[in-house]
């Protein structure tokens, strides 16, 4: 073996000296004992020391046919300097055979030139191309041999590390953040002074104005439980899409009509200066006593055809209104039972309430309102109230079914009085809001001299008859019961008769005002007083089981009880109720069949459960087949928990 360090034309150099600038080579020949070159034969070359780099990495050829193996070998950078050791090792005939070579590098002599930039003057937010020349020893650097790191006054630079490219030159683009006198500087390893260059960034001209966003989109008015101001945000921008500060914007309002302000201005526009480094500026909107929809309008200072509008701005009442007061139960009649029948304790529905505003738009989350119950616990988190936050305005409280149980009513002669049956529970739901009234000049505000319907003290039907009973006894147990009303602001409170519809809103008798409540302000300046709006749902405290016909007791209005409204030998038609003259749980579930099995005639019927109901409810058996005399059953099965009760009601088929 032979390893020689030698040129690119493979002259051999005296001089074991790496170059910085030319190629050098390591020459390994073959050959056997009997002098006889070693064609394609395994030849590795190591280096000792990570200052010289071998291509290739691998450091592993095959000699060629003439028994050599060449292999290029360079300085790792252009700033190594020390000795390194050579060794290549190969195996001729079973023998291993090994040669090393001692070699030099001195660091390369660095220098950059020929800073430029292009263009020398350029617009905010514009780029710029630099470059520099890099050379070592006085030629031009190699291919990625030398690294330059490039920075910028007025920027940021990509790449921030160049590599030389094949002529020796370096590149990089300049992105301009900052317009002013700029400066930009090349260094790289070996340099002691950066090269430098000048430039100038102007700043861009201010070519519009976006709207950022309004928040929140819908306010309420003054006094309303919602939101009642909004922030409009817009920004300013040059003609990159950039954003500029410190430039003056004005705001007006677009149509307002309704008392809708500025809130931090007492004129009618407003003023801001942009800020840094967003380019946004902000205003700040307060409604005023009446519903209505407004713009912003933001115009640059100085150059009034710069300007834009924000998106529309809503602002209603806020305040729940009469006629859009909802409530609802999710089950009508469920297993609690009452007075006459079987009980359970525990089980629940949920009330639920729906509110809006006088134009149907959901009142603010925030808004609460407040339950009253005949019988059962409302309790939702330990409270019987709850809060509107689904963002449609409504919310819910459950029901329980437990004591106390309604035990229905009777005058104290005796006598009927309202609805006589047990286990019927009123719920009463309230909240502060307006009276509905007819806007006859549609100004979306209440004026003096309009139609409205006037509320009264509200109060529990709890015997259902739509007037306010102060006293009456329970059925059966003829101990005494009463009904009450609830308290609402003295300026809403009156002595005048109140409208033939009070019975629907449960006004008491002779306690309107015969004036408008609600909110805004009165042609005086002084503000009207909202009254209580409110609505009540019945639910019922259903029993267990079907009542039987004989065994109602006489309290229990017939109409209400068990019975067959309509046989033949094609249909049974039953009301099917429990004791108390109510109907069976909504989820009970129902079903039909004929004794004896054995028979020819057959039965279908129409559901198969009880259903939501405050009546005992009809159900229809299809018959075919039938001869008469066979017995239809239809059974009813109520569930609550792990409880189960099975209950039938036979009927004979004529």
């Amino acid at each position: 073996m032979t390893l020689q360090l030698v040129d690119s034309t493979g002259a051999i150099l005296a001089s074991p000296t790496l170059s910085q600038t030319e190629a050098r080579n390591l020459k390994v020949t073959l050959k056997n004992a009997a002098g006889a070159v070693q064609a394609f034969k395994r030849v590795v070359v190591t280096l000792d020391s990570p200052l010289a780099v071998l291509t290739p990495q691998s450091g592993t050829q095959l000699t060629d046919a003439a028994g050599v193996a060449v292999f290029a070998i360079a300085p790792a950078s252009v700033t190594s300097s020390g000795a390194v050791t050579a060794t290549a090792k190969a195996s001729i005939d079973g023998a291993e055979v090994s040669k090393t070579l001692d070699l030099q590098i001195t660091a390369g002599n660095v220098a950059l030139s020929g800073l430029s930039v292009n263009p020398t003057s350029a617009q905010l937010g514009q780029s710029v191309n630099v470059s520099v020349n890099a050379s070592v020893n006085g030629q031009p650097a190699a291919s990625n041999s030398v690294t330059v790191a490039i920075t910028s006054t007025c920027g940021t630079v990509s790449p921030a590390s160049a590599q030389v490219d094949s002529s020796g030159k370096a590149s990089a683009v300049i992105q301009t953040t900052v317009s002013g006198s700029c400066s930009v500087a090349a260094t790289t390893a070996g340099v002691a002074s950066p090269a430098t260059a000048s430039y100038t960034v102007t700043t861009a001209p201010v070519t519009g104005i976006q709207f950022v966003q309004v928040s929140p989109a819908v306010i309420y008015q003054q006094d309303s439980v919602g939101a009642n101001s909004s922030i409009v945000k817009f920004k300013v921008i040059d003609s990159n899409g950039n954003p500029v500060s410190g430039q003056t914007v004005n705001a007006v309002l677009i149509n307002p009509t309704g008392g809708v302000h500025f809130c931090d201005a007492a004129a009618s526009a407003g003023s801001a200066v942009s800020a840094a480094p967003s380019g946004e500026v902000s205003f700040s909107i307060c409604s005023g006593t009446q519903p209505e929809t407004v713009q912003v309008r933001a115009t640059l200072a100085g150059a009034t055809g710069i300007f834009t509008d924000s998106n529309i701005l809503t602002v209603q009442t806020g305040l729940p209104t009469q006629r859009f007061f909802d409530i609802a139960a999710d089950r009508w009649n469920f297993y609690a039972g009452g007075l006459f029948t079987s009980q359970y304790s525990g089980d629940s529905v949920n009330i639920t309430v729906r509110l809006a505003d006088r134009q149907g738009n959901p009142v603010p989350n925030g808004t609460p309102v407040v339950f009253v119950t005949e019988g059962g616990q409302i309790n939702k988190s330990n409270i019987s109230s709850c809060i509107v936050s689904d963002g449609n305005g409504g919310c819910s409280v459950p029901l329980i079914g437990q004591e106390y149980r309604p035990l229905g009513s009777m005058n104290v002669d005796g006598s009927p009085l309202g609805d006589p049956r047990p286990g019927r529970v009123t719920v009463l739901a309230m909240a502060d809001g307006e009276e509905s009234f007819v806007d006859k000049n549609n100004n979306n505000r209440y004026d003096p001299g309009e139609l409205f319907e006037d509320l009264g003290v509200p109060f529990m039907d709890k015997n259902e008859d739509g007037v306010l009973t102060l006293t009456y006894k329970n059925r059966v147990r003829n101990t005494d019961e009463g009904e009450v009303s609830y308290p609402i602001a003295v300026e809403a409170k009156g002595s005048a008769a109140c409208p033939d519809n009070s019975n629907v809103w449960l006004s008491q008798v002779g306690t309107c005002n015969a004036s408008w409540n609600g909110s805004g302000t009165k042609p005086d300046g002084s503000r009207y007083t909202p009254t209580k709006v409110r609505r009540s749902i019945v639910v019922v405290f259903s029993g267990g089981e079907i009542g039987q016909p004989g065994q109602y007791h006489a309290s229990i209005p017939l109409a209400s009880q068990t019975a067959v409204l309509d046989s033949s030998k094609s249909s049974i038609i039953v009301r099917l109720a429990d004791l108390n003259g109510n109907p069976l749980a909504a989820d009970a579930t129902i079903s039909v069949s004929v004794r004896p099995e054995t028979s020819e005639c057959t039965a279908k019927l129409l559901g198969s459960v009880i259903g939501n109901s405050t009546e005992p409810t009809v159900h229809e058996a299809i018959l075919e087949k039938c001869k008469g005399g066979e017995i239809i059953e239809f059974t009813v099965v109520t569930t609550a928990g792990t409880l189960s009760k099975t209950s039938m009601f036979t009927v004979t088929v004529p």
